[in-house]
């Protein structure tokens, strides 16, 4: 299990999906789970396809933990090492109240 900050409450499960830039946008898949560094206006509309979002750094009012909050899907921040810990594909859960991200 990875720990976090809790940026958007609510729980929600699917395939992570590492996104390193905007160049792996066209991998994203409805449902998946969103595990990037961080994400900027340019993500923006990766939200309103993904299950949940886990990001390597930020805060409560970075721009994913404001989105993820607007879009109201389960966001969990500052997971360290969080692209090369999850494996993409792989079964995980994040917990966006109580900060946590479980993977198979």
């Amino acid at each position: 299990m990875l720990h976090g900050r809790p940026a958007s409450a609510g729980t929600a499960s699917g395939p992570a999906r590492i996104v390193r830039g905007p160049e792996d946008f066209g991998r994203v898949r409805r449902g998946d789970v969103l595990v990037c560094r961080f994400t900027d206006p340019t993500w923006t509309p990766l939200f309103g396809v993904v299950a949940a979002v886990v990001t390597e750094v930020g805060g409560q009012l970075s721009h994913a933990a404001i989105v993820a909050r607007e879009q109201r899907i389960p966001a969990v921040l500052g997971v360290t090492d969080a692209t090369s810990v999850l494996t993409d594909g792989s079964r995980t859960t994040v917990d966006g109240t109580a900060g946590t991200v479980r993977h198979d």
